[in-house]
């Protein structure tokens, strides 16, 4: 049989029992969580998706048109020259473009979007459906790397807005009407 009170470098161990009150404060836990999981799943009318929904309304409370589509009949760009679109389409090249296009939108990996030469279409029609659905590895041009789809992160509105900044800076963007 083993020795209970063992030594291992110069520390003895001790074959004691735990506290009663120990053992009470652990079982009371134990007791208390299983009433806790009961009372909250099955008792209880709150729960995560009744306060996703309370969230959700919050939102749109304090932001009423953040999803606006913002539509274009003839293909032309609704913004163009718009000044405030044009403000707030420099911000968001600012935010999501300046990676690959420059600061200035004179290109990196992505293409310089100020100079007469358009890979992929100088019209706002163009532009905007290379914008929204991107640009795959095989269809890049002259090296450059693709482009991810904005067509979710930024939807049609922040698209029109960036094109109505470009068209702005580079006299070379033309209208689709």
């Amino acid at each position: 049989m083993s020795d209970p009170n063992k030594e291992f470098d110069g520390i003895r161990q001790a074959d004691n029992p735990l506290p009663e009150w120990w053992k009470w404060v652990f079982l009371g836990c134990i007791l208390f969580a299983g009433v806790y999981a009961v009372y909250f799943h099955v008792f209880s009318d709150w729960g995560t998706s009744a306060y996703y929904a309370s969230q959700i309304q919050e939102y749109e409370k304090e932001f009423p048109n953040r999803n606006v589509a913002v539509e274009s009949k003839d293909g032309s760009n609704p913004l163009r020259g718009n000044q405030d679109a044009i403000n707030a389409g420099q911000k968001t090249f600012q935010t999501y473009c300046v990676a690959c296009h420059g600061p200035t939108g004179e290109g990196l990996v992505g293409p310089n979007l100020m100079d007469k030469e358009w890979l992929h279409g100088s019209t706002d029609l163009e532009l905007y459906e290379t914008v929204m659905k991107g640009i795959s590895i095989e269809r890049a041009k002259l090296g450059r790397g693709p482009m991810p789809a904005h067509e979710n992160s930024l939807g049609s509105e922040k698209v029109y807005q960036v094109l109505a900044w470009l068209a702005s800076r580079n006299p070379e963007l033309k209208s689709s009407k």
